[in-house]
C-alpha cells in the first residue's frame, strides 16, 4: 500500500490509539521543510502525487480534497484492504478551512459507499475553531475530538503563550456544541496540569463544557525542556474523578510514537 506523507492532503492509512487503521485527510498540508528529521510519517512514507500547499496560508479547496480523497478510498477498497476510519487531522487545525461542513458531508458519503463500516472521525488541536458551522460539523463525525488541556486561563496561557485565541474565546466557541469529545494531555514538570489544583480545575471546565466524553493521554517519550509524562495511574486517576464530578466517560490511552 501505497503511504502519502503526512504533509500532504492525504497519508496513511495508519494505526492510531483512539480510531485503529485510518486513512488521514489534512485540510492544512504545509512543506516538509522545517520537519523533524524523525517525524513517523516522513520516515515511513513514499513519494506521493498529491500536491502539497506551498504557502501556509493557501488551503486546498474542497473539490481538490474530495476527489484525491475519494481516488484513495476506492483505491484501498478494491486492493482489498481494510481501515477502520477516515480522519481529519494532520499540521493544523481542520477547523480552519472555509468549507469544512461541505468537505465533512462529501467525506461522510463516501466512506458509507465504499466503508460503511469505518468511522468517520475530526481531530482538531482546537487552535482557531472559527468555522461557524461547527455545530453542524460535529454532527456530520462519527467522533469529534477536541483538544482541551486546561482548566484557567492561566494554564492555557503557559501552555499556548503564542496561541491567537484568548481562553475566554477559546471557551465561548465550545459552549454551542454538544456532540464533541475532549482530548487532555497531562504533563509534569516545567509545565504541568496534572497536580490535583490543576486537575479539578479542569474537571470543573469539563462539568461546564459538557463534551460526551474525554480523551486522557499523556506525551510520548521521556519528555523534553523540562516537561516530563505522567504514569498511567495517574491518568486513570484523572479519568475516575472526572466520571465521579461530572458523569462524563474518561478513556485512558495508552503511550505510543503516532500522534493521532
Amino acid at each position: 500500500m501505497t503511504i502519502a506523507p503526512y504533509h500532504s492532503i492525504l497519508y496513511g492509512p495508519i494505526r492510531s490509539r483512539r480510531f485503529g487503521i485510518s486513512l488521514g485527510i489534512n485540510l492544512t498540508p504545509t512543506p516538509r521543510a522545517g520537519c523533524p528529521s524523525d517525524c513517523l510519517y516522513c520516515k515511513t512514507a513514499y513519494a506521493s502525487s498529491v500536491p502539497i500547499v506551498s504557502r501556509a496560508h493557501i488551503l486546498p479547496s474542497a473539490g481538490l480534497i474530495v476527489t484525491n480523497a475519494a481516488r484513495r478510498i476506492i483505491e484501498i477498497q478494491k486492493a482489498g484492504e481494510k481501515i477502520e476510519g477516515v480522519t481529519l487531522s494532520g499540521t493544523g487545525d481542520p477547523t480552519l478551512h472555509p468549507n469544512l461542513l461541505e468537505i465533512s458531508e462529501n467525506l461522510r458519503d463516501l466512506k458509507n459507499k465504499w466503508f460503511p463500516k469505518a468511522k468517520l472521525n475530526l481531530l482538531s488541536p482546537s487552535e482557531a475553531l472559527v468555522c461557524p458551522e461547527l455545530r453542524a460539523v460535529c454532527a456530520v463525525f462519527d467522533r469529534a475530538v477536541f483538544t482541551f488541556d486546561w482548566g484557567t486561563a492561566k494554564t492555557y496561557e503557559a501552555f499556548r503563550p503564542k496561541a491567537t485565541l484568548d481562553y475566554k474565546t477559546l471557551v465561548e466557541r465550545f459552549q454551542p456544541l454538544d456532540r464533541w469529545s475532549a482530548e487532555a494531555t497531562f504533563v509534569q514538570g516545567a509545565l504541568d496540569n496534572s497536580n490535583d489544583r490543576e486537575v479539578l480545575a479542569w474537571i470543573k471546565k469539563m462539568e461546564e463544557l459538557r463534551p460526551k466524553d474525554a480523551y486522557i493521554l499523556t506525551m510520548p517519550g521521556k519528555g523534553k525542556g523540562g516537561v516530563k509524562p505522567v504514569n498511567t495511574a495517574k491518568l486513570e486517576e484523572i479519568a475516575a474523578k472526572l466520571v465521579e464530578k461530572t458523569g462524563i466517560p474518561g478513556h485512558v490511552i495508552a503511550r505510543e510514537a503516532q500522534p493521532v
